[in-house]
């Protein structure tokens, strides 16, 4: 009996015809703009994307009306939780997956730029005479003359050269696609008046002489269009989510009825085994983001390390004394153990352990946030490519990563409600980095139900504040006097605020590394748990505040702790919102046919 209503089959065909064209459209475009482009445009290439275009739709159109029929209603209406994945897991990934494509080959997908060479001769001047080699513009090894600009003006035109008469005005322009490298070479005429280039927005003058001619140079290096990158980005997610959707909406029955897949999820080893991974890949990608590689670490890490353990580095690094110490200790041990290279193995050997307690942590933390043992694993994978696109600029950075280690601690602690092992957390926390100061305010978080703050229960909060200020006081007074680190040639404070803010790069680096799991949080931010509210409300203005007026932005291993502790957990809430919708929507038809 077929039960299949005709609205039913116009919204089928509806969502199969769009999602056919809009796939189609998806991969032609990825395929063209990484494989199939030309410096000159080829009629044969652009035949073979339409090709691709229609097959891909075609073939698509089809595969999704015999096999999944009216499934694709089902699911959006039925399945919040699978459309939820689908669309969020893409969205979530890409930003921190997804590299900036190469300047691209074809003259269709690059900037169009202007330039226009005006000359004012002046009227007491002899009149103005070149050759069209006088004036060239090269195209990436491509050269123009003259004679390919379009002349405007009372030009004075033999076959070979351009004349102007005294008084006169006039220019050459050439508007046209622009290749990566762009160079406006003139050799500028015996002549009183000037000589004026307007290049897209800006414009540079110089002055002519009778008496000598001047060589002007002008070099134009063009970026990837942010239109061809965007498109591209949507294009991928477009690509994904159909995908997921197809996988899980074929196959979504049978994974769920693996009951080995859901212990693998749960196994201790299987976890572990994942940190160690993870903890040896980022490690590796860290050390040969290093200029030099290894021998960094015998050179400009190890010089760090020795000035704060002698007390000779720059404020505030001196003051980061704990990760030195355990670092120390870790070299110390291999040269006990006779290694021949205690200071790579001691560095290294640290850095692992430290990746591994962080993904370990972060585990138990994400298993807290959710019900599901899928959305640990998702969180994890998330962490993992933030941190490997958080290496810019950086050292082995000890005590960002100790950082995350105590917030993602803390919170731990917090939930089990153990406040006064936070209090103790404090003492290693504050003699590691002074960022730690802010984990008093995630326990009071988790304390404050009224404004009556002299209360017994805030005792714990009090001590923590207490320790951080006698330790970050106390090495102060040990260490007097540093002289500040000036990063960039930026003074701390509002030029290093103005630095952050304006440079494109700042923001770049931000969305490759956190990518839009923080903006995930911030729109389902009144479905979170409350707790979570808090931190939000605490921690993020706080963290980022401090961090515009006090450091780079650009260096985004900064920007780890609200990462892990804040957003991700947020994002696993909104997916972990959507697999509820699905299990009472569930439940609710069950006890219907009951």
């Amino acid at each position: 009996m077929n039960n299949s209503t005709p609205a039913g089959n116009n919204s089928s065909l509806r969502v199969s015809l769009a999602s056919s064209i809009l796939a189609g459209l998806s991969v032609s475009y990825i395929v063209y703009v990484l494989f199939l482009q030309t410096p000159v445009i080829s009629k044969g290439r652009l035949v073979i994307g339409f090709v691709l275009l229609a097959a891909l739709a075609s073939a698509n159109f089809l595969f999704t009306r015999s096999f999944l029929k009216e499934r694709p209603v089902t699911a959006f209406v039925g399945k919040p939780y699978t459309i939820g994945l689908c669309l969020l897991l893409p969205f979530l990934f890409l930003p921190l997956l997804y590299t900036v494509t190469a300047y691209p080959a074809s003259p269709l997908l690059q900037p169009w730029t202007d330039v226009a060479v005006q000359f004012d001769v002046n009227s007491k001047s002899q009149a103005l005479v070149f050759s069209k080699s006088d004036v060239r513009l090269n195209l990436n090894g491509n050269p123009l003359d003259a004679g390919s600009f379009i002349p405007a003006g009372t030009w004075q035109l033999t076959k070979d050269r351009f004349g102007l008469n005294a008084g006169s005005s006039a220019s050459l322009r050439w508007t046209g696609a622009a290749p990566e490298w762009v160079t406006l070479n003139i050799q500028a005429p015996a002549a009183i008046g000037t000589l004026t280039v307007y290049w897209d927005q800006s414009r540079t003058t110089y002055e002519l002489s009778a008496n000598s001619a001047e060589r002007i140079v002008l070099v134009r290096r063009f970026s990837t269009p942010p239109a061809v990158n965007i498109i591209l980005f949507l294009a991928f997610y477009i690509l994904s989510v159909w995908v997921l959707f197809l996988v899980l909406t074929l196959l979504g029955e049978k994974i769920r009825s693996f009951k080995w897949l859901e212990r693998a999820m749960d196994s201790r080893f299987l976890i572990l085994l994942l940190a160690l991974v993870l903890a040896v890949v980022t490690v590796k990608l860290q050390v040969d983001s290093l200029r030099g590689g290894m021998n960094y670490l015998y050179s400009v890490q190890l010089q760090r390390h020795n000035d704060v353990l002698t007390g000779h580095a720059p404020n505030p690094w001196q003051y980061r004394v704990f990760s030195e110490i355990v670092a120390e200790g870790f070299v110390d041990l291999f040269r006990f153990l006779r290694v021949t290279d205690p200071i790579g193995f001691g560095f290294i050997a640290f850095r692992l352990l430290q990746n591994i307690a962080v993904f370990l942590l972060a585990f138990a933390l994400y298993r807290q946030t959710s019900t599901s043992k899928l959305l640990p694993w998702i969180g994890i994978f998330l962490l993992a490519f933030s941190i490997k696109n958080g290496f810019y600029d950086n050292d082995l950075s000890f005590n960002t990563y100790f950082d995350v280690i105590f917030y993602l601690s803390a919170v731990l602690l917090i939930l089990k409600r153990r406040y006064f092992w936070v209090v103790l957390l404090m003492i290693p926390a504050a003699l590691n980095r002074e960022t730690s100061g802010a984990i008093p305010l995630l326990m009071l978080c988790a304390l404050l139900d009224n404004l009556r703050l002299l209360q017994r229960k805030y005792i714990p909060v009090y001590c923590s504040i207490a320790i951080f200020a006698f330790i970050i006081l106390g090495l102060r007074f040990l260490y007097p006097g540093r002289p500040l680190y000036v990063p960039y040639k930026q003074t701390p404070g509002v030029q290093l605020l103005l630095y952050n803010l304006t440079r494109s790069f700042t923001w770049e680096q931000l969305f490759h590394t956190l990518g839009f799991v923080p903006v995930l949080g911030l729109a389902f931010f009144f479905i979170l748990p409350n707790l979570w509210q808090r931190f939000f409300l605490v921690l993020a203005p706080l963290w980022f505040g401090i961090h515009a007026f006090l450091s780079v932005m650009g260096e985004t291993r900064l920007f780890f702790v609200p990462q892990a502790i804040l957003f991700i957990p947020a994002a696993l809430c909104v997916l972990e919102y959507f697999r509820n919708l699905e299990l009472s929507k569930n439940s609710m038809q069950v006890k219907g046919v009951q």
